[in-house]
C-alpha cells in the first residue's frame, strides 16, 4: 500500500468514527425524547458509543458499517415522522429524510431492499387512515426504490455488459447450508457434488446434521471439509439451483434453525495491542463487560425491553424497531452459510438493537438515582 492510499484509508477511517459519533448524539436525543434523564441517557450512549464491535467495524472500509449508520438515520427519522404525522396529521421533512436514507441502504447492501417494510407496517398499525397516510406512504415508497432504479439504470448505461443473477449472491450461502444439513445428494450430477465424490467426501457429507445449541457452532468436521474444497467450487452454481428446486423446504429449516445464535453470538473483543498505555485490568473489564452483555445478557435484555415498551406504550418504538431487528436478522440467518458471521454482519442494526435492548439498564439506574434522592 502507497503512502497515498494509506493517507485515503485514514481520512476515510476518520470519517466514519465521525459518522458513529453523529450518531451517537442522535441516539442521546431519542433516550431524551423517551422520558430519560440526561444522566441516564449519557450512560446509556455511551455504552453504545464504546461498543467494541462498532468500534472494531469503524475503522475498517466495509459496507456492513455504513449500511449501519444508514439504516439508523432512516429508523430515528421515520419514528420521528410519525411522532410528528400523528399530531397533526401531515407529512413532515422527516419522512424524506427516512426515505433517502432508506434509497441508500439498497444501494450499500441489496440485502436491505424490503428494509423499509417494518417501517410502513408501524406506519400503518399506528396512524389512522386517511388520504394523508396514503400519500406518505407513496412518497416514501417513491423515494427509496428511486436509488435502487436509478443505479441499476447507472450500471447498465455505464457497463451493459455486466450481469447479475440472485445466484451471484446466494450461491455460497446455500450450498454450505445445504451441505452442513446433509443435503448433498439433492445436488447429484453436479460439478460440487462430483468433486465431493472424487475427493471420496461423500458419505462424510451424507452424515452431516445442524445440532440445534444456544449458539449453533458448526461441527468443526464441517470444517475440515469445507477447507478441503477450492472456493470456485463451493460456489457451483448448479448444485446451488438444484437444491432450491429439488429441496427448498428442508433447506428452508436448515437456514432458520441458526436464527436465534443471531442474538447469542459474542461480538468481536479488542485484539492484542489494542488501548496502548491502558493499565490491564480496565482492558480486561472492558472486553469481560461486553462479552457478558452479548452472551448470556443480550437475548434477555431486549425481550425485557419490549415488555417495558408495550407497558410504556411506546408502541412505535416497539413495532419499527421490533420490526427492523426481525427483518434483518431473519433475512442475514437465510442468507448466510453458518453462524459464525452473524457478529459482522449483525452491526447493521447494532445501533438500533442496543438502543433497545438498553432499556431496562436505564430504568434500573432510573430507579437507583430515585432511591438515593429520597434517602
Amino acid at each position: 500500500m502507497n503512502i497515498s492510499e494509506l493517507h485515503w484509508e485514514r481520512l476515510l477511517s476518520i470519517f466514519q468514527i465521525s459518522l458513529h459519533s453523529i450518531i451517537c448524539v442522535a441516539i442521546f436525543h431519542f433516550y431524551s425524547k423517551h422520558n430519560f434523564n440526561c444522566i441516564i441517557s449519557i450512560i446509556l450512549t455511551l455504552l453504545i458509543g464504546f461498543n467494541p464491535s462498532l468500534i472494531y467495524w469503524s475503522t475498517y472500509l466495509m459496507p456492513d458499517f455504513l449500511l449501519a449508520i444508514l439504516t439508523t438515520l432512516a429508523w430515528i427519522f421515520f419514528v420521528n415522522f410519525i411522532y410528528q404525522f400523528d399530531r397533526n396529521n401531515k407529512i413532515n421533512n422527516f419522512l424524506v429524510f427516512s426515505g433517502i436514507f432508506c434509497g441508500l441502504a439498497i444501494v450499500t447492501k441489496p440485502i436491505s431492499m424490503l428494509s423499509i417494510v417494518p417501517f410502513l407496517f408501524t406506519f400503518i398499525i399506528i396512524s389512522k387512515s386517511s388520504l394523508n397516510m396514503l400519500k406518505a406512504i407513496t412518497l416514501i415508497i417513491i423515494i427509496n426504490f428511486s436509488f435502487h432504479v436509478s443505479w441499476e439504470k447507472y450500471k447498465e448505461y455505464y457497463n451493459p455488459t455486466s450481469t447479475f443473477e440472485l445466484l451471484d449472491f446466494i450461491e455460497y450461502s446455500v450450498n454450505m447450508t445445504a451441505i452442513r444439513g446433509g443435503l448433498v445428494d439433492y445436488g447429484f450430477g453436479t460439478p460440487l457434488y462430483n468433486e465431493i465424490k472424487k475427493k471420496a467426501l461423500l458419505e462424510s457429507a451424507r452424515e452431516f446434521r445442524i445440532k440445534f445449541s444456544y449458539t449453533m457452532d458448526s461441527n468443526p468436521e464441517y470444517w475440515k471439509f469445507n477447507k478441503s474444497l477450492s472456493w470456485e467450487i463451493k460456489n457451483d452454481k448448479e448444485f446451488a439451483k438444484k437444491i432450491l428446486f429439488n429441496a427448498p423446504l428442508k433447506l428452508f429449516i436448515c437456514s432458520i434453525s441458526n436464527w436465534h445464535a443471531f442474538f447469542t453470538k459474542r461480538c468481536f473483543g479488542p485484539g492484542e495491542g489494542s488501548f496502548p498505555y491502558m493499565p490491564e485490568i480496565i482492558r480486561n473489564f472492558y472486553t469481560v463487560g461486553y462479552a457478558l452483555l452479548y452472551r448470556p445478557s443480550l437475548a434477555i435484555m431486549l425481550l425485557i425491553s419490549f415488555i417495558i415498551l408495550w407497558r410504556k406504550h411506546f408502541f412505535i418504538l416497539l413495532i419499527s424497531s421490533g420490526g427492523i431487528l426481525l427483518y434483518a436478522s431473519l433475512s442475514i440467518a437465510l442468507l448466510t452459510p453458518h453462524g459464525g458471521e452473524f457478529p459482522r454482519y449483525r452491526v447493521w442494526i447494532e445501533y438500533i438493537m442496543w438502543f433497545c435492548a438498553l432499556f431496562p439498564i436505564g430504568y434500573l439506574i432510573g430507579n437507583v438515582i430515585n432511591r438515593l434522592k429520597k434517602l
